[in-house]
This record gives C-alpha cells, sequence and structure tokens, in this order.
C-alpha cells in the first residue's frame, strides 16, 4: 500500500513539472535584414550575411544595397538547450572584417524583444549601412503616420572603413 502511494505521488509530481516545462510559443515572429549601404560609387556595396540558430542553418543571402531578406519563425522562450529560440548571423561587406562580424538578430526574451520594437509583434529589423548594424525603432507620430529611427548595435571593424562619411 506504501509502495501504491509512493508511486502515485511520484507520477503527480512528474506530471506537474512536465506541464510546467511545456513550451510556450506565439504565433509568429519574424527578423528582416536590410542592406542599405549607400553614397560609395565604385565600391562594392554588396552584403552576404549568413544565419543560424540551434537547429536551423539558414544559409548565405547575398543582399544588393536596397534588397532584404526576412525570416518568420516560432519563437520558443524557454531556456531549454536545442529548444530555446536564439538567431545570429554573420554579416560580410568591404566595409567590415574580412571573416565578417556576428551579432544575435533574435533572442526568445521580453528584453530582447523590448529593444527591438514592439514586443507583441516579435519583429526585429536590421539594417547593414556603411558604419555598421543598425536596429531599426518604428514609432508612431501623433498622426499615426510611422517614424524609423535607426540605433548603431555593431561598428564594423577592421576592412576598409577608413573614409569619413559625407
Amino acid at each position: 500500500m506504501e509502495f501504491r502511494i509512493r508511486l502515485t505521488t511520484t507520477v503527480t509530481w512528474c506530471l506537474l513539472i512536465a506541464s510546467a516545462c511545456v513550451l510556450t510559443t506565439t504565433s509568429a515572429a519574424r527578423f528582416e535584414v536590410r542592406n542599405e549601404i549607400t553614397k560609395h560609387q565604385g565600391r562594392n556595396r554588396s552584403l552576404t550575411v549568413t544565419c543560424w540558430s540551434t537547429t536551423n542553418k539558414l544559409g548565405n543571402q547575398n543582399l544588393k544595397p536596397g534588397e532584404s531578406r526576412s525570416w518568420s519563425f516560432k519563437p520558443v522562450y524557454i531556456k531549454i538547450p536545442f529548444l530555446y529560440t536564439y538567431f545570429q548571423c554573420t554579416f560580410f561587406t568591404s566595409f567590415g572584417s574580412p571573416n565578417g562580424q556576428t551579432a544575435t538578430v533574435f533572442a526568445g526574451e521580453r528584453k530582447f524583444s523590448w529593444q527591438c520594437d514592439n514586443p507583441d509583434e516579435e519583429e526585429c529589423i536590421w539594417v547593414v549601412k556603411r558604419e555598421g548594424l543598425y536596429l531599426r525603432k518604428i514609432s508612431r507620430d501623433h498622426k499615426g503616420e510611422r517614424l524609423y529611427e535607426d540605433e548603431l548595435r555593431l561598428s564594423w571593424i577592421g576592412g576598409t572603413n577608413y573614409y569619413p562619411v559625407k
């Protein structure tokens, strides 16, 4: 009889712990990379970006000035190895290191979502410019029009980034 009670208690606790660890996801999240390198005629202004997560390799994307690429996914917010949503990208430009520079472009944390823009929309827009990698903030004015503000998050190191911006 005592064994049966212990077994029942153990099973109950296992079910409670398992239900607490159920993955929490939202409908969809998205990050976008835009190439806005301008004002350098004759210079290579193309961008190559390689993105990945713990479970997905998104491959190489070559973007010309003015082009963008976005990825949508279902984020997981519990930090369980190989399940937690965490995307990184390595950016290769003629203005940065020939080895590229890596940045986290999406992390399944509310704090990270607040840095991106609206945490309810789960969207991060990254803009590559001559000076570095920017996170685009979108807000609205009193008329409801969209306003864009780019915040520098990663300066290019090395490469040929020696000329002042005009």
